[in-house]
């Protein structure tokens, strides 16, 4: 079979498929495709135009077609010739000392428990009487003596 426009041979395949016209004449544009990723892997393609394909993939980060990067514009660093120097000011907040800390948390463990304690001492850590180290070094006491009776307590506990 020969095509009807430029009477070039047509191949078998195409001629059994209905086509009359080669490749070379015809006005039917090239299916193309777009992949579909339903999860990590195993994606399936859709097969749409190659209009359709191009918009697609333009729109899917993940399309399977050749992309570029991205045109930015040119941009400069300005660098600083010389570093600013750093003020090394010493703190002059004043807090409460780490012994009158330790008594005031002491007491207050005493006559209130182990969870309104470490609450009371977030409180003064919070608002700026001690400072962090403080307040851990101290909760750690704290947290220990909860979690190691006092032999009195022992007693009790096992006279029951």
């Amino acid at each position: 079979m020969n095509c009807s426009r430029c009477n070039n041979v047509i191949p078998k395949a195409r001629y059994r498929m209905g086509y009359t016209i080669c490749t070379k004449c015809s006005t039917e544009e090239k299916v193309s495709c777009h992949t579909i990723y339903p999860h990590k892997t195993g994606g399936y393609i859709q097969v749409v135009s190659k209009e359709q394909s191009d918009n697609l993939n333009r729109l899917d980060r993940r399309g399977s077609s050749i992309k570029t990067a991205k045109r930015y514009e040119e941009f400069s660093i300005d660098t600083i010739t010389e570093p600013i120097p750093f003020k090394n000011r010493k703190c002059n907040k004043t807090y409460t000392t780490y012994d009158t800390a330790l008594k005031q948390v002491l007491d207050y463990f005493d006559e209130w428990g182990y969870e309104p304690t470490l609450r009371y001492l977030r409180q003064m850590n919070s608002s700026g009487d001690i400072p962090l180290m403080t307040r851990v070094k101290i909760q750690d006491i704290i947290t220990d003596m909860y979690l190691e009776p006092t032999p009195r307590t022992l007693t009790r506990h096992f006279n029951k």
